[in-house]
């Protein structure tokens, strides 16, 4: 191990192994989150509801918790998402779905999770 490597150990108060996913998202976020989107699309004349998937799962994302297994947060999941990311898929997205006459819909919900998740990173508290 050379001067620059640097062995990072995650600050573990309990072994990561056992440790459970918890979601505090409430269904009252739910519901707001909701009303805001449905406005921000009839606004955007729908353009909006593209952004709606990404913000929802980013969202539930960000209130996830790595619990262990003594009860105690051990880290949060970050979604590092970004406005420029999001444009960039959506765009392709709305292509695909204008060739596949919405088809390509069906199958955006499930890619936008992906992209989602790959964007996703554990903060250890």
């Amino acid at each position: 191990m050379s001067n620059t490597d640097v062995a990072v150990t995650p600050p573990f108060k309990t072994q990561p192994f056992g440790s459970t996913l918890r979601c505090e998202y409430s269904l009252m976020e739910a519901v707001g989150y909701i009303i805001l989107w449905v406005i921000i699309s009839v606004l955007t004349l729908g353009i909006g509801a593209f952004f709606a998937v990404y913000y929802f799962y980013k969202s539930i994302i960000n209130k996830t918790y790595l619990i262990g297994r003594d009860g105690q947060r051990i880290a949060r999941l970050e979604c590092e998402l970004n406005l420029a990311e999001m444009i960039g898929h959506i765009l392709i997205w709305i292509l695909i779905s204008i060739v596949t006459l919405g088809i390509g819909l069906v199958f955006y919900v499930f890619r936008t999770l992906r992209l989602c998740f790959n964007r996703t990173r554990l903060v250890y508290i």
